[in-house]
């Protein structure tokens, strides 16, 4: 029985205009501005005339074997994705949203070449995100019925172990750990330049210079008093915006699926399969080293990030290190050998170590110079760069290295900027091993450690850099065995 096409909810319409205002809202604003008033009242009702005519056009059918997805009046087109290869559900709910029980919808299939969603439903209801996510799994099962027709009671119970729930929601107390421990005030205070620069463009002339002038007349206390208040507001709009994008985060894995929940005002879905986690990475910041707190992140052969430009998919925001590996193994279960240590864990030698510190400190002394030169005897303050970045390069050779666990796994760290990264990466996930060595480094028997994995649609190049040429030689045989 063929199921009968169906349209969007109407709120869809709102959905097209407000991603309308967003292309366009310059010259919405130029208009307005010059009071061109007929010209905008004639493109606002053009603009809905093809807004109707693009919701009408617009169908979807959950078909018995696939989704049909067809749309265009003039260039028409229909999409065909069978359920099994689905591989991510991400949806997102805006709080307005939630008294009507809609969501937005994007799929994203094994087919898919670039970095846009398979398919995209603006404005469905959560009962039909419901029925697409049923027909998906029991399509899945149906393949896996039919490969496999074992039957006996050990296939029984591992089918039963591997259906089993498991669910992690954050506490209060880890979410405001992760709000006042992330760096998120950095992006709001550069946000707040760009806006003062258009603000400089878009307002009168003379106008800032007033400004400036009233400002220049307090005293130094009160300047002081006035940056320390917009460092706090910063702080707090930072506190808030990771507290709301957080915000009940939850994560449950059943079956083959992984799913994370988060948001206040908007609420973010994402679904994905976890043959499509492609590795696990404990992220800590130098101030989460000193708190003894690790982030969980998975590298995802999807767009599922929050930024929707990669694959990092956040699995725990923030936990005790001494608990991250036994709450991630509960959802990932290969990383149950993270426990292990490497059979050897090989790092930069101690000639690859000063090679990291020359490599930071030489821009740091241009740079240093360059400004004692100009700014005599005030830039002699810049000269705090050179210890600082002979830390940064020692900090990054003690911390980069790379081993194996249990011949089937590599655990790579990576350190920058007094952070580091750990991945934990299976082999058969690893997309190529390189081994790269410039004329100076051969003379040097030293060479960089290239391996990459796929992130998203691109890939990530995990980089450990000046190995010994021997240590490198000992992955790179690791990975064509």
């Amino acid at each position: 029985m063929t199921a009968k096409p169906k349209y969007l909810h109407p709120a869809a319409i709102v959905v097209f205009l407000t991603q309308a205002v967003k292309e366009w809202w310059i010259l919405l604003v130029l208009g307005i501005a010059n009071r061109l008033w007929w010209w905008l009242l004639l493109a606002v009702c053009l603009e809905l005339i093809i807004e109707v005519i693009r919701y009408a056009t617009f169908t979807y059918t959950f078909d018995e074997h696939e989704l049909v997805i067809k749309r265009g009046l003039i260039n028409k087109r229909q999409s065909h994705l069978t359920y099994p290869k689905i591989q991510t559900f991400q949806t997102k709910q805006w709080f307005f949203m939630k008294p009507l029980g809609l969501v937005s919808l994007k799929i994203e299939t094994s087919a898919q070449t670039n970095n846009r969603a398979e398919a995209n439903l603006p404005v469905i209801s959560i009962a039909e995100v419901d029925q697409l996510e049923k027909l998906k799994q029991n399509a899945a099962s149906h393949v896996m019925t039919t490969e496999k027709t074992v039957d006996n009671d050990e296939t029984v119970s591992q089918g039963q172990e591997k259906n089993k729930k498991q669910r992690y929601q954050i506490k209060w107390h880890d979410l405001n750990l992760y709000a006042l421990t992330s760096f998120s005030i950095v992006p709001i205070l550069l946000g707040l330049s760009v806006v003062y620069n258009r603000l400089e463009e878009m307002l009168p002339d003379g106008f800032m210079d007033k400004i400036f002038e009233s400002f220049g007349q307090r005293t130094n206390q009160v300047i002081f008093l006035d940056i320390l208040v917009l460092l706090l507001l910063a702080i707090l709009a930072s506190y808030f915006f990771i507290v709301q994008r957080y915000y009940h985060f939850e994560i449950t894995t059943q079956g083959e699926q992984l799913t994370t929940q988060k948001g206040l005002f908007q609420t973010d879905r994402v679904t994905v399969r976890l043959n499509r986690i492609q590795s696990i990475v404990f992220v800590q910041s130098w101030l989460r080293q000193l708190l003894h707190l690790t982030t969980v992140q998975a590298l995802v052969a999807a767009n599922a990030s929050d930024n929707e430009k990669s694959g990092d998919v956040v699995v725990i925001p923030v936990v005790q290190n001494k608990a991250s590996y036994d709450i991630a193994q509960h959802f990932i279960k290969w990383l149950a050998v993270g426990h292990d240590k490497p059979t050897e864990w090989l790092q930069a030698s101690h000639r690859g170590k000063w090679a990291m510190i020359r490599n930071v400190g030489l821009p740091a002394l241009v740079i240093s110079v360059i400004i004692c030169i100009l700014w005599w005897p005030y830039g002699l303050g810049s000269l705090v760069l050179l210890p600082l970045a002979w830390a940064l390069g020692s900090y990054a050779g003690h911390t980069t290295g790379v081993g194996i666990l249990q011949q089937d796994m590599l655990r790579i760290q990576i350190g920058h900027f007094f952070g580091k990264k750990t991945y934990y990466l299976p082999k058969k996930n690893v997309q190529s091993c390189q081994i790269k060595q410039s004329i100076f480094m051969r003379r040097t028997t030293l060479a960089h450690l290239m391996i990459r994995v796929r992130n998203g649609d691109v890939e990530t190049v995990l980089e450990v850099r000046y190995l010994p040429l021997q240590d490198a030689h000992k992955i790179y045989s690791w990975f064509t065995q």
